[in-house]
């Protein structure tokens, strides 16, 4: 874990009388700072009241670098604290710019070991670092996503797989910060919790993209065991259009991929919609299916498109020849209007 460069406290003694509304106008400051002075390097703001004199309060904060805090307080304070410094003078007995000290670290407490893998695991990935991150999992480490929407995938395992899923990902998306970063270290030194959000750019489009992500880290010799992280599942879909293309889930192109154009009777479109949308949950699960995803043609709802790619035409196979996908295609038929066209294509 990164120690804190800076370390700022402060002693504030409300006046008589004043007690209550001090501590709603510092409860509101921190809170404003907790807010915006993670993108300054704000990793922690706390408030503390004494147990025996109420009046008195105690302001604990840490920042990565003394020149982040200084950057924060001349332009950047967020309406609460600005607030809070103006109204000071009147709510204690001195104004919190008068008490506030500012101290450095000169002994390191001792660290928990998935801290500092995630700190490290978020720094490389702000810095587009493909073998820095690929550097901080076991061989069987798992990249879960709980929260992962259809067409993406719910889990990465494996070394290999997961040094493949960030290298792809970082080949089509650019990093600009990962905001707001909170460490909270458990009990376990090889677990702790991070909560963060994420600003970046897909391809040549301007457009920033953002998402918040809390997270479970658990390590195992040092190294990233177990990544379960949740994520905005809407903001995921919307920011990600490729799921394949972004997630690395398989390789550059298909081994085996399957166009389908069907189309229903007008009468059993709704009906057939449903079908396709529990075919495209269930068929993402096969083995070797590294993508399956369902189309409607938005001038004319009863055509539908499957667009699905396999790692080999032997995955492709037994998907089809799967129990579950005969009963469901005998359904299926019985709603169409036409026959089913389907083309096979090979990687190239």
């Amino acid at each position: 874990m990164t120690h804190p460069e800076l370390i700022v406290t402060g002693v504030l003694t409300a006046r008589p009388g004043k007690e209550d509304e001090a501590r709603q106008k510092l409860l509101a400051a921190t809170d404003g700072e907790r807010r915006v002075g993670p993108d300054f390097g704000m990793r922690r703001s706390d408030l503390h009241q004494n147990c025996a004199n109420p009046s008195q309060f105690l302001l604990y904060a840490t920042w990565t670098t003394e020149q982040g805090f200084d950057a924060y307080h001349r332009a950047h304070r967020p309406p609460e604290l600005s607030s809070f410094l103006e109204e000071a003078n009147d709510l204690f007995s001195k104004a919190a710019e008068d008490v506030s000290q500012r101290w450095a670290m000169i002994s390191a407490p001792a660290d928990n070991r998935a801290a500092v893998a995630a700190n490290a695991f978020l720094d490389a990935l702000a810095n587009s670092d493909a073998d820095a991150i690929s550097e901080l999992w076991t061989d069987d480490a798992v990249l879960e996503f709980p929260f992962a929407p259809t067409g993406f995938p719910p889990s990465v395992e494996g070394h290999a797989a997961i040094d493949r899923y960030f290298r792809t990902a970082l080949a089509a998306v650019t990093p600009i910060a990962y905001p707001g970063r909170v460490v909270t270290p458990l009990a376990d030194p090889n677990a702790c919790v991070i909560e963060f959000g994420s600003q970046l750019t897909v391809g040549d489009d301007p457009t920033v993209r953002e998402n918040n992500y809390i997270t479970i880290v658990r390590t195992r010799g040092g190294k990233i065991a177990h990544f379960k992280e949740h994520y905005d599942s809407v903001k995921r879909v919307e920011g990600f259009p490729s799921a394949a293309a972004i997630d690395g889930d398989g390789d550059e192109a298909p081994g085996h991929a399957v166009t389908v154009n069907l189309r229903a009777r007008p009468e059993a479109a709704e009906a057939l919609a449903g079908l396709m949308r529990e075919v495209s949950v269930r068929a993402a699960k096969d083995p070797g299916c590294r993508y399956y995803r369902v189309f409607r043609a938005h001038d004319d709802p009863s055509a539908f498109t499957i667009v699905e790619a396999w790692d080999r035409e032997a995955d492709f196979n037994a998907h089809m020849a799967a129990d579950w996908v005969a009963e469901i295609n005998a359904k299926i038929a019985s709603l169409l209007d036409g026959d089913i066209a389907s083309h096979a294509h090979a990687e190239l």
